[in-house]
């Protein structure tokens, strides 16, 4: 009897151990409701077209077309981007994964492109929200010792179409449009 009880208490202490990690870990792989409505609305396959603002870097803009595909990440919890556009920038490709923070209530981004090449690929500074209906990421980073605040919506998203604006300046209160993309669904993805 002496050796019963100490087992029982083991065995108990062990179920509580066991389900409370897999309560746990099947809180951190349930995606969040904004990580999920992120995912219905982009995933799938866009054809764009783009124009691009006068700038210091493009002086007379322009225009160009690309390809995007988004598709949902391991679990549902990111969005994975791949981009491969032609225009007035020249030919471009990019790579980004979209992920939801719980501890900062946002959602971050890693986006790696062919510009980005000889610093490796950035991960954002700020966090993005959903702003009603439309879907808003900021970031702020350094280029050529500068720093350069940028602001990028998706908005007027309906099951076909969304419209994309970047606007970037030197403080978050000079932010000029830099493109405006605006995007037809190819094809939806299929829910994972």
């Amino acid at each position: 009897m002496k050796l019963v009880v100490p087992i029982v208490v083991i065995l108990s202490v062990s179920l509580l151990l066991i389900g409370s990690s897999a309560a746990k870990s099947a809180t951190l792989s349930t995606p969040a409701p904004q990580m999920e409505k992120l995912i219905d609305t982009l995933a799938g396959e866009w054809t764009t077209v783009e124009k691009y603002e006068a700038s210091d870097t493009m002086p007379k803009g322009g225009t160009g077309h690309s390809r995007d595909s988004y598709r949902a990440g391991p679990a549902r919890l990111s969005l994975i981007e791949e981009y491969h556009g032609d225009g007035a920038a020249g030919k471009a490709w990019g790579t980004g994964v979209i992920w939801w923070d719980s501890a900062v209530q946002g959602f971050h981004f890693v986006w790696c492109d062919t510009y980005a090449l000889d610093r490796g690929c950035r991960v954002s500074s700020e966090v993005g929200r959903w702003d009603g209906e439309d879907f808003v990421q900021t970031d702020m980073r350094e280029v050529s010792g500068k720093r350069v605040f940028q602001k990028e919506v998706w908005s007027d998203l309906t099951s076909n179409s969304f419209t994309q604006t970047l606007y970037v300046g030197e403080t978050p209160g000079q932010l000029k449009l830099f493109i405006t993309i605006k995007a037809k669904r190819v094809a939806k993805q299929p829910r994972q």
